[in-house]
């Protein structure tokens, strides 16, 4: 099974400072500060948090997978070389792709582009089935394993919402589906009537941490009619996977997971999951 991984984000909020005092260590500020986030070095051996994110990839069964990154980065690609000229690649066979900046734009042109820069990079992709998830969460193994059940050809996990916030879960896609569990609408950061609606008409609050499985041919036409967002001008993939819902609402099954998802966005994050990675790979 394949795997794409988003990585190619300019970290904004992650370097902006924090607010107030911290007991961060100052070499973690000065990588949050100087590298792409996903590569920040963490856990007993410092090692980059995607390290993290491919292993236990590579524990669900994962066998090949595409980071894409952006063009800036000059990091991230030599320390995977480097590790699969070792042999500590956890068996994976790891590519590259590069998410180009349009000539006019500062910044990337979103999460959507991102995956059509991919595949275009690798054509033999747009004939597979693949996951394709951001580089900067700690995806749990079960994640990527209900992803790799071909049941479904296009998926999504649908996590719950205990353990977090209601500000936290209100930041997210809210997840709206049929009684057969596939995707009707997704709702990003629902406004307070929408959160009203939402609270008095659904027993279970699902969101989404924008990790799918889908069939490339199944979605490229959206890919390729994805507007760009009026307010971020950029093209999104809710806005697409919303668009693919609204068009064939058995298009994309969601899959109900229950674990806390440990995330890193910015840098009142790096000690929560500094915590978190206390283990070998």
């Amino acid at each position: 099974m394949k795997l794409l991984i988003l990585a190619g984000g300019m970290s904004s909020r992650m370097k902006k400072n924090l607010e107030g005092s911290t007991s961060l260590d100052s070499k973690l500020i000065e990588q949050a500060n100087t590298l792409p986030k996903s590569m920040i070095g963490l856990g007993k051996d410092g090692r980059p948090f995607l390290d993290y994110v491919l292993y236990n990839a590579s524990v669900a069964g994962v066998k090949e997978v595409v980071l894409l990154l952006n063009p800036k980065d000059t990091v991230s690609q030599p320390h995977y070389e480097k590790l699969m000229q070792g042999g500590k690649n956890w068996g994976l066979q790891i590519g590259f792709a590069r998410q180009h900046i349009p000539e006019g734009r500062q910044k990337p042109l979103g999460t959507t582009d991102a995956i059509e820069q991919a595949l275009n990079q690798f054509p033999a992709w747009k004939s597979s089935r693949f996951i394709v998830c951001n580089g900067d969460n700690l995806y749990p193994v079960k994640a990527f394993e209900l992803l790799l059940d071909e049941a479904y050809p296009n998926a999504m996990l649908d996590w719950d919402t205990e353990g977090y916030t209601v500000d936290r879960v209100r930041n997210c896609a809210i997840i709206k589906k049929d009684l057969e569990g596939y995707l009707v609408d997704l709702l990003e950061k629902p406004n307070d009537e929408e959160w009203a609606e939402i609270t008095q008409t659904m027993p279970r609050i699902g969101i989404s941490w924008n990790i799918f499985a889908f069939t490339s041919s199944d979605l490229i036409p959206f890919l390729e009619k994805t507007p760009l967002h009026p307010v971020r001008n950029e093209k999104e993939i809710p806005v697409t996977v919303r668009m693919w819902a609204n068009e064939n609402q058995k298009g994309i099954y969601t899959i109900q997971i229950a674990d806390v998802l440990p995330d890193l966005t910015s840098k009142s994050d790096i000690a929560e999951v500094q915590a978190l990675l206390n283990y070998d790979i």
